[in-house]
């Protein structure tokens, strides 16, 4: 008897603070992404917007806030608001390492797109430290010769070159090379 009670609680308990059970944000979020991929931006933000107050006010650790500022720097970006995109990454930095931690996978990928973001102002030397750190984070998840890193080493290496490291450039396409030509 006590475990229907205790759900009902957990329910109960959700909609009062008005954050979504589990399983209603994985509908949303599905939601969400068929939305995206459907090229429907505005929407998406809209929706992303509505949630946001729901997640910010649950509790900070909560991994969905920094899925949110994320998603949302994701649809500025392909809105081509760079200033934007680049206030959302930053902002989803410190959410997504304080609720998954600083060597999660998922802290990659701002710090990737940040990286992009500088390359593009000619600012590589701002860029080089980001991508060197997302690179860092998906080689400790995925290993040193995985092939998943080709593009971060790619990216990396155009980086190395723009800064005139030349050396360091030599190598990582050495790396590349080697890569590339182990089997899938």
């Amino acid at each position: 008897m006590r475990f229907p009670w205790a759900w009902l609680s957990i329910l109960l308990l959700s909609f009062l603070i008005g954050c979504p059970t589990s399983s209603e944000w994985d509908q949303q979020w599905q939601e969400l992404q068929k939305i995206l991929e459907a090229g429907r931006l505005q929407e998406a933000k809209e929706r992303l917007h509505n949630i946001l107050p729901s997640v910010r006010d649950n509790d900070p650790t909560d991994e969905r806030y920094g899925q949110v500022i994320f998603q949302l720097a994701d649809i500025a970006r392909l809105e081509g608001n760079s200033k934007q995109a680049e206030s959302y990454y930053w902002k989803a930095l410190p959410l997504i390492a304080e609720s998954l931690g600083p060597e999660h996978l998922h802290m990659a990928d701002p710090l990737s797109e940040l990286a992009t973001i500088y390359e593009h102002r000619d600012r590589p030397k701002v860029a080089l430290p980001l991508l060197k750190r997302a690179l860092a984070i998906r080689e400790k998840t995925w290993g040193t010769s995985s092939r998943q890193l080709l593009p971060t080493l790619k990216h990396y290496h155009l980086l190395l070159m723009l800064s005139d490291r030349h050396k360091e450039a030599i190598r990582t396409l050495t790396r590349i090379s080697r890569l590339e030509q182990t089997p899938s």
